[in-house]
């Protein structure tokens, strides 16, 4: 009798969320990949829109000059407030800040 052990997953963010500490992540790019997420989740009505809460996230030299930051408080959880970020997305701002968080 022939056994067979294979790998489930429940989503793809188990399969493809984590990077290996050996490997070199993927470029990230601010504009197709990062931006979306923060219209999705931060520059949002009460949120980090203009004159609601600083920084105002709309404006991409903001969410450059706040990338430590973001990065932070992404991945702690704390932000954003309400709702949460799924780790592919926590995994793109980081991957980013890390990288130089360039303006690309």
């Amino acid at each position: 009798m022939l056994a067979s052990n294979g790998c489930t997953y429940e989503n793809e963010e188990e399969l493809f969320g984590t990077i290996e500490p050996d490997s070199d992540p993927v470029l990230v790019n601010l504009s197709s990949q990062v931006i979306p997420i923060m219209n999705s989740n931060c520059a949002i009505s009460g949120c980090h829109v203009a004159g609601v809460q600083f920084p105002n996230l709309l404006i991409k030299a903001n969410i450059i000059a706040n990338a430590s930051s973001i990065k932070s408080r992404t991945q702690s959880g704390n932000m954003p407030k309400g709702g949460s970020l799924s780790l592919a997305e926590k995994n793109l701002i980081k991957n980013w800040v890390d990288q130089g968080a360039n303006d690309n």
